[in-house]
């Protein structure tokens, strides 16, 4: 197993719909109205529009709600507003504040990311109310601003998270098991029983988990979501890095987490 080292993380995530325009038929049951493909669907214009800048990574804020939540974005050479793209949603540790939301996209997502033509968006906690603590009420409406811009692949984004965004991402997953595509998390378990007790729902969702050998107070729940996962049928995997801790060397240019994601393609 190779390693790596903890840092940064981001995120930029999207999707756009198709427009359609109506038929009429006339049958034995009477006149029914089915749906027909436009020719030149049209993706919808963002109402806000999104802070992105192809090959790199922008800082911009949208209102969700009524909240500002401020975010990061990293897109590849070449991305325009409506395209399909593999899209990561990657919450931030800590505080969840933006500048270190924005360090870790910089230093641990974007580099691989933009290589392999993946978008990423890491939502900054707004007013300091992480995504675990309030503010994952915020994220479904927030990703549904996202795919106003970026349709993302399989319909749904990856989700990643680092120590509180690792936590974080196994509470999105929980409250919405169809919007996501897969779970990594670096370190991170459900730490709730109700994150806990909604793992079978996953069910499908491949999950990896990435801990340090020193970080005892992580090993044994990252284990204990393991035993669960397995035992409702689930493909989940932790990997233990040797001599590493909380923050881990292994993980900190995102080459480990981009190999995953893109298997998970």
């Amino acid at each position: 197993m190779r390693p790596s080292a903890l840092v940064p993380l981001i995120t930029a995530l999207a999707l756009v719909a198709a427009a359609c325009s109506a038929g009429t038929n006339v049958g034995s049951g009477g006149v029914t109205t089915t749906p027909e493909p436009s020719e030149a669907p049209a993706a919808p214009v963002p109402t806000t529009p999104p802070a992105l800048e192809a090959g790199g990574t922008s800082v911009g804020s949208v209102e969700i709600d009524g909240t500002e939540i401020e975010y990061v974005t990293s897109v590849p050479d070449g991305f325009t507003v409506g395209d399909e793209a593999p899209l990561l949603l990657a919450f931030p540790p800590g505080g969840q504040d933006l500048g270190l939301t924005q360090s870790l996209v910089e230093g641990t997502y974007a580099p691989e990311a933009q290589r392999l033509g993946w978008v990423v968006i890491s939502p900054a906690a707004p007013a300091g109310v992480k995504y675990f603590d309030g503010s994952e009420a915020l994220v479904p409406g927030f990703l549904n601003w996202v795919e106003t811009w970026v349709a993302p692949e399989g319909g749904a984004p990856h989700v990643a998270g680092v120590s509180n965004g690792g936590i974080s991402s196994f509470r999105y997953a929980a409250q919405n098991p169809d919007r996501v595509r897969s779970i990594i998390s670096f370190p991170g378990f459900p730490r709730s029983s109700g994150d806990q007790e909604a793992l079978p729902d996953l069910v499908g969702v491949p999950i990896r988990m990435y801990v340090g050998e020193a970080d005892t107070s992580w090993i044994p729940p990252a284990e204990e979501a393991v035993a669960s996962f397995t035992d409702a049928g689930g493909d989940i995997e932790l990997t233990i890095f040797p001599g590493e801790g909380h923050v881990m060397a292994s993980t900190r240019d995102g080459t480990v987490i981009f190999e995953q994601l893109e298997a998970f393609r």
